[in-house]
């Protein structure tokens, strides 16, 4: 056997069992004793055998396979959810595959369009730029959850916080800690349901209400810093930045650091997702924290309910919570 993986022959041989009976066991059939079951599994592991995946899903008419898909690894949130996701499919006896993707439909399409090729059992779009009838051919193929996505079609299954709540809770924080402008900082990617509209409009409506003028700051190709510049040297100390994410958020630190602006005392600034980094000594950013690891359950949930043959669409809005921290504190 030197240079060749083990087979279920090999297995079957120093079991002395026979090679259907090895397959059994490795299809966990409930036909198979367990005296025989212990013996083949004690062969399969003095013989460092692995059942061939590919098989076994043959026989099952299954892959156990789940895609998921997202933009911008490095992005905290991504990273987070990506993880989330990652430890409840495997929970489940999933085997999760994960493709990151730029911000560029195309790349997404292709990405996609190599899971349905592998023949996935489900999908887990984070964010996706598809549009509603590009995702509605792929729900119709497959189960297939969007994250972080208000709308869809009906063939696919959506979880999500309220993105405009969301923004809405954190201006009006904003307002009421006294800064002054509270200025949005983000951009729109012009996706129907995307968190970023939704999240402007919340921005807006709570500024609005306080009676005052909204000053959205569009973060373009030139990054944060040329962005965000000119309004610190217009508005100087007590103004606030309320950011699209995190990943913003933590941009505009950068640059208030650079200016020689403290966070919190100097300028107010909050992000949106709540991220493990957000909480780190030194970062102390207050954000929205919009459950990430209950998106991640629901969503685990929702493929495995598709695949017992549900048919209807399902919307979950997860809860969200205001998480303050030292960037938006005066004292």
């Amino acid at each position: 056997m030197a240079g060749s993986r083990p087979t279920q022959a090999d297995v079957a041989r120093l079991a002395g069992v026979s090679r259907q009976t090895v397959s059994l066991v490795v299809l966990d059939d409930p036909r198979v004793s367990d005296r025989s079951r212990a013996v083949v599994r004690r062969a399969m592991q003095q013989l460092g055998y692995r059942p061939n995946v590919a098989a076994r899903a043959l026989a099952a008419h299954r892959t156990g396979f789940v895609g998921i898909v997202l933009s911008d690894l490095g992005n905290p949130f991504h990273a987070d959810i990506v993880e989330a996701l990652r430890r409840r499919f495997e929970d489940d006896g999933l085997i999760p595959f994960i493709a990151p993707v730029g911000d560029d439909p195309r790349e997404e399409a292709v990405a996609v369009g190599r899971f349905l090729q592998m023949n996935v059992d489900g999908l887990v779009l984070i964010s996706p730029l598809a549009t509603d009838a590009e995702l509605a051919v792929i729900g119709r193929q497959v189960p297939t959850v969007l994250v972080t996505r208000n709308l869809g079609p009906t063939s696919v299954d959506l979880v999500h916080t309220d993105d405009r709540a969301g923004a809405h809770r954190l201006t009006r924080h904003l307002l009421d800690r006294g800064y002054d402008p509270v200025v949005y900082v983000g951009y729109d990617r012009g996706v129907p349901g995307d968190s970023s509209s939704a999240r402007m409009m919340g921005y807006r409506a709570a500024m609005v209400e306080h009676g005052r003028m909204p000053l959205i700051v569009p973060v373009g190709a030139d990054g944060v810093a040329a962005a965000v510049g000119p309004v610190l040297r217009e508005h100087g100390p007590g103004l606030a930045l309320c950011c699209h994410n995190d990943l913003t958020a933590l941009e505009v630190l950068g640059v208030l650091a650079a200016y020689g602006l403290a966070p919190g005392r100097d300028a107010g600034v909050a992000g949106f997702d709540n991220t493990t980094i957000a909480g780190y000594p030194g970062v102390s950013l207050t954000s929205i924290d919009q459950g990430t690891e209950e998106m991640a359950r629901r969503a685990v949930g929702l493929i495995g309910e598709r695949l017992a043959g549900r048919d209807e669409a399902v919307d979950i809005v997860v809860p969200l919570s205001l998480v303050v921290r030292q960037s938006s504190t005066r004292e």
